[in-house]
């Protein structure tokens, strides 16, 4: 199985505690799936030409994530400040994404034709790339299995209204809700193709897969560090082990497993 992640890379810093992790939700996820047993990963991104590049490279490198598709382009790197709370809840506070070069990365025909050679692609959805998730979404001659992170769902539109349109384009889809939505978001879904993931942090995890519902608890820890990354670690396991044999439940149960790794270390794919 071989997998490419699409979207972003970010330096976040951790600013009540003055640490600097190599992040960003695609980074993240393809680290984790290559941690996971995909065979061969990728990232499709930029970096700014400062010194954030050279830390994501360094972390790909010993990560054994393809980068060849990483661009570097003259200005700041992304980046996401964090303040840790009690009980190793991040905070990310208002204002504190900084999207940089990310803004300008457009998808070339190189990019597309690298995208086409893997099995799975996975992508963020949010509004400062929502540029790339589309030019991802409308290329008809990629054929791997679509995933995508909606994030909390804020950029699905009012009440989650555009839910169901996103759903059709997808294989999978990953949902921050908490378990007050699951009725809410298996109404919505009604009548796509999409496997529907919603994660409620400590509370768990549901499947929605034709409408039947598959709950898996999450794993418990003994010392919660930081909860940065946690989602996307699961998000990437539950992916490898889903497509490795199409059972929800045990991809449920190796995305809890991989998530209470990540919770016992500053940054989502560890320092720096």
């Amino acid at each position: 199985m071989n997998l490419v992640a699409v979207g972003e890379c970010t330096i976040d810093y951790y600013a009540n505690l003055d640490i600097r992790t190599v992040g960003g939700i695609s980074l993240n996820y393809a680290v984790n799936a290559r941690r996971s047993g995909a065979a061969r990963v990728g990232l499709v991104s930029a970096t700014g030409d400062d010194a954030g590049a050279g830390l994501v490279h360094t972390k790909l490198t010993r990560e054994f994530v393809e980068a060849s598709h990483v661009h570097q382009l003259p200005g700041a790197t992304a980046t996401q400040a964090i303040i840790m709370a009690d009980g190793g809840e991040r905070i990310f506070p208002p204002g504190g994404y900084q999207s940089g070069v990310l803004a300008n990365l457009r998808l070339t025909p190189a990019d597309l034709a690298y995208i086409r050679e893997f099995d799975i692609v996975a992508i963020p959805y949010f509004r400062q790339i929502e540029h790339i998730f589309q030019a991802v979404m409308i290329d008809t001659h990629i054929g791997a299995w679509r995933v995508a992170d909606l994030l909390d769902g804020s950029d699905c539109g009012p009440s989650l209204e555009n839910l169901p349109t996103l759903l059709n384009h997808l294989d999978l889809a990953f949902i921050s809700a908490g378990r007050e939505l699951v009725e809410q978001i298996r109404q919505l879904s009604l009548g796509t193709k999409c496997i529907v993931v919603m994660t409620h942090g400590a509370d768990g995890s549901t499947a929605l897969v034709d409408a039947e519902l598959s709950f898996q608890p999450a794993i418990p820890v003994a010392q919660v560090i930081d909860t940065t990354g946690c989602g996307d670690a699961f998000q990437a396991a539950c992916t490898v082990a889903y497509f490795r044999n199409h059972d929800i439940r045990a991809a449920l149960a190796a995305g809890a497993r991989q998530a209470a790794q990540v919770i016992g270390h500053y940054g989502a794919t560890g320092t720096p």
